[in-house]
């Protein structure tokens, strides 16, 4: 049985603007060696204890291991540890594996294995339903990732190219990297620039240290090439940069991991096939949600407001395409929990079935023969329908009724291929609807009895929402995110009593000289609150003004209401509460809870 689940993901540095998955790579959990400053290990930064180990290192601590994991194509791991084990949920030291680095060329001499110490870490295990669970996410320091890539001959160039004074991408460009030799230019590579300008070109260092006289001879002694670069598109060169650029002090000498921004003097047109992230329901990610404090900045189509939080289903809208650089396209979300950092897939439940699109069809709909349909296209969690849909075994002439629609579920990573057959150019409004509640639980808030403060009053979550568009062969990545939304599942604290039916005393029994109501409101994004007293009594009597208010975390208290010369009737005491809460299409309509007593 697993008691125990570590999981996160791993990533490497290539320069502050760059970094990659340690895909593929194997993460190693050791328990630690006996030592006396394990507390010390413990709490290090790992950018402290990196160290590369020899065969004699890994034999040692082979007799101190726990457990392993491949990382995936994004670089997460999960790692279950149960009683066979004998795991205690206690520090352990992690190690990563490498057969290859992501992304490496391999050279015709394959290169050697190398493992290194990453940390000592003790796990903050949280509990959850599947057991005691520790996520952690790091990205190794590009000094000594670029470093180790070194050690495989893996070479790599991260750029970017943009329009010269100005901040727009330039997309679908060809970049090719040379180097200056002083005998003979050496063509390193070449990529295309995303839709954010982005490209990457990987090579190895013999690329560079090739000459015509190789292998006997190797020009390049003082390290790295002196790279300059060319960019065309369409047959039109955009840059041409000569040999003599590859010598001035940026560019020479380049190491493992080198970043270059690249400009062009071009008009460019508007990226309208790029895919994008945009919207939650109707407000957009960018222009009505405040990345302070994750909550709206004013109301959209006559809902929400300055101030309000989100909750429940979240439509996520934006645009992705068919196609990606000529090839299937895909997409997926992402969300972590701002203070528990680690992005994790929107799967499974956290899916609220959505309608993104439709698809034409041969039906028969209305029993008069083949027809081309409409059928409905859905994302959601579960109940995948791949194919078209089997007709129903009815005699001729029966009507076939709509057809049933078409569901696609995303992968385990999350990723969701856009319908090649639907109609327009992909996918564009609702891509998915968020289910929150999966991710934060909602529940009601817990209070300590009506006219008691609340001793324990709950808050919402700030979460950050990362969208990802690529290829399916996973080339021609697309990424943008909403960096902090503020989700408030909790009900309010809505408490109502009477003192007078607190000691014994029943709704049936009648009231003498007054009332105390008792009430208690609390929630951090309330909109308004309010006691009310109503009766059909005739003349009703003339009722005081009674509490109310519309500031966050509400009000407490006992009010005294004098009844004396008040009709005999059945009355009515009422506690009404609105929250400052939105899925982005729908508000929060408020509750009601009441108490009748009698005079």
């Amino acid at each position: 049985m697993s008691r125990y689940r570590f999981k996160g993901r791993l990533c490497g540095l290539l320069c502050k603007e760059c970094s990659e998955p340690l895909s593929g790579a194997i993460l190693r959990l050791y328990r630690p060696a006996q030592s006396t400053d394990l507390i010390a290990q413990a709490v290090a930064q790992p950018k402290g204890t990196l160290a590369l180990l020899d065969d004699d290192a890994i034999a040692e601590k082979s007799k101190r291991f726990l457990a392993e994991a491949t990382l995936d194509a994004d670089g997460r791991f999960d790692i279950a540890l149960g009683d066979n084990d004998k795991y205690d949920g206690g520090a352990f030291e992690i190690d990563v594996y490498c057969g290859t680095v992501p992304h490496q060329k391999i050279p015709r001499t394959p290169p050697e294995p190398r493992q290194f110490a990453l940390t000592t870490l003790q796990p903050q295990w949280r509990e959850r339903e599947e057991g005691l669970v520790a996520a952690w996410d790091y990205c190794i320091p590009f000094r000594w990732w670029c470093w180790f890539r070194s050690l495989f001959g893996a070479w790599t160039i991260c750029g970017r190219v943009m329009v010269c004074d100005k901040q727009i991408p330039v997309s679908g460009a060809t970049v090719s990297a040379f180097d200056a030799d002083w005998l003979a230019d050496d063509a390193l590579g070449s990529a295309v620039t995303d839709g954010s300008g982005h490209f990457r070109i990987d090579y190895n260092a013999v690329d560079f240290k090739r000459t015509p006289f190789s292998p006997s001879i190797n020009i390049e002694w003082t390290g790295g090439p002196d790279l300059y670069f060319k960019i065309e598109s369409g047959g039109t060169a955009l840059l041409d940069e000569t040999q003599s650029r590859g010598r001035q002090s940026d560019r020479e000498n380049a190491g493992p991991c080198f970043c270059v921004s690249l400009c062009v003097d071009v008009d460019v047109q508007p990226p309208y096939d790029n895919p994008l992230f945009t919207h939650v329901g109707d407000f957009h990610i960018y222009g009505d949600i405040a990345n302070a404090t994750g909550l709206t900045n004013s109301a959209v189509l006559g809902h929400g407001g300055p101030g309000f939080g989100f909750f429940g289903a979240l439509k996520l809208r934006g645009f992705c395409p068919k196609t990606i650089g000529g090839k299937p396209a895909r997409y997926r979300f992402l969300h972590e929990d701002l203070a528990a950092p680690g992005l994790q897939p929107i799967v499974g439940a956290l899916l609220y079935p959505v309608l993104v699109g439709a698809r034409l069809m041969q039906w028969d709909l209305n029993g008069t023969g083949l027809s081309w349909t409409f059928q409905s296209i859905y994302v959601q969690g579960a109940g995948a329908t791949p194919g078209l849909p089997t007709p129903p075994a009815v005699p001729p002439g029966t009507p076939w009724g709509a057809p049933p629609s078409h569901v696609i579920v995303p992968d385990a990573s999350g990723w969701i291929e856009v319908d090649p057959n639907g109609l327009d150019d992909g996918f564009y409004g609702s891509l998915i609807r968020f289910n929150t509640t999966a991710a934060i639980p909602a529940a009601d808030a817990p209070g300590n009895g009506a006219g008691n403060a609340v001793a324990d009053p709950k808050n919402g979550v700030d979460l950050r929402i990362v969208f990802e568009a690529q290829a399916t062969d996973g080339t021609g990545g697309f990424s943008n995110a909403l960096g902090r939304i503020h989700v408030n599942n909790w009900g309010e604290v809505n408490l109502l009593d009477l003192q007078e039916f607190t000691g014994g005393s029943s709704p049936c029994s009648k009231i003498t000289n007054a009332i105390n109501i008792e009430y208690t409101i609390d929630h951090e994004l309330l909109r308004s609150w309010g006691l009310a007293l109503s009766t059909n009594a005739s003349p009703a009597p003339a009722f005081p003004v009674l509490p109310s208010g519309n500031a966050p975390r509400g009000g407490n208290g006992t009010q005294n209401v004098p009844t004396i010369g008040w009709p005999s009737c059945a009355y009515r005491v009422s506690l009404t509460t609105l929250l400052r809460l939105t899925d982005g299409e729908n508000d929060d309509s408020g509750r009601t809870i009441e108490k009748i007593f009698c005079i």
